[in-house]
């Protein structure tokens, strides 16, 4: 209950932003990198640090796995548009692993399912960062070098999170951080995907048909992968997280990265529209397997 509340008033307060004018829009960009620094960068850390064994990142690593496929097939079916453009594009067709997956898997798997969830989304950071490298490199708006090192913050803080995790366990209190991880995200991603969504760099992206076909397709192919690893497992937190990735609420990070970096892009708009149709049934899933 508290995610969803979080999320509604997150929502609302990025929509009267997107209100504020040319002020607003303008510092935008500097809003939408301290909430990777504040939130994305600080769970990697945590969710990295509390590993007690080598075997907890196998059910991560096989959800990590589905963007990885999307960004193969997106870049090989490219035709005329950048790798950066694609990567953007696999990004968008993805589930949205942190701010949907992580408070919907702490709300029906407790911290177990959040655990999964946090180190299923660092995890991506991987992936995350050579999409991030692409985009950069190919942006329509020229990114300063000074900002990498913000954008590239989740894969940094996930590896100072595994060397403290080498250097000895982490405190009893870092489970709070994780538990409470999930509202924040929640809070903060519906705030700035609202406001990016109804940003004006968006909004006058036109619409196509193409793009529609491609973001279903490209759906469709999400959606096979994991609801596979939903029947495949024995593993309930890790079925639950499958589940709310499958039939995911659409990822809130590339409709930013589009205002971020200045793409163009109609496949992106068509996800973070059409994708809230799917979230629902992974919410109906969700519960079936934890009441199954």
């Amino acid at each position: 209950m508290l995610s969803l509340l979080c999320f509604a008033i997150g929502a609302l307060l990025g929509w009267s932003a997107s209100r504020g004018g040319y002020r607003i829009q303008r510092v935008w960009p500097v809003v939408l990198r301290s909430q990777i620094l504040l939130t994305s960068a600080t769970l990697s850390l945590f969710a990295a640090w509390r590993l007690t064994a080598l075997s907890q990142l196998v059910g991560p690593l096989v959800l990590a796995g589905g963007l990885w496929v999307l960004y193969v097939a997106a870049v090989a079916t490219r035709g005329e548009r950048s790798t950066g453009e694609a990567a953007l594009e696999s990004w968008a067709v993805g589930p949205n692993s942190g701010f949907w997956a992580v408070p919907v898997a702490t709300a029906f798997a407790g911290s177990g399912g959040a655990m999964i969830a946090v180190l299923a989304n660092s995890a991506n950071a991987v992936q995350n960062a050579v999409c991030v490298h692409l985009m950069r490199r190919d942006a329509p708006l020229r990114q300063r070098r000074s900002t990498s090192w913000v954008d590239q913050s989740p894969v940094l803080a996930l590896a100072v999170g595994l060397l403290l995790h080498l250097q000895g366990r982490a405190p009893s209190s870092s489970k709070e951080v994780l538990a409470l991880g999930g509202p924040l995200l929640a809070f903060s991603g519906a705030a700035l995907f609202a406001g990016s969504v109804v940003h004006p760099h968006n909004l006058s992206v036109p619409k196509s048909d193409h793009a529609l076909r491609r973001s279903v397709w490209l759906t469709a192919l999400r959606v096979g992968y994991f609801m596979l690893i939903v029947v495949c497992t024995s593993s309930t937190p890790l079925a639950i997280v499958a589940a709310v990735s499958a039939l995911s609420a659409p990822s809130f990070t590339p409709i930013q990265q589009a205002v971020l970096y200045g793409y163009r892009s109609g496949v992106v708009n068509v996800s973070v529209r059409w994708g809230w149709v799917l979230a629902p049934l992974g919410l109906g899933v969700a519960a079936g397997v934890r009441w199954a």
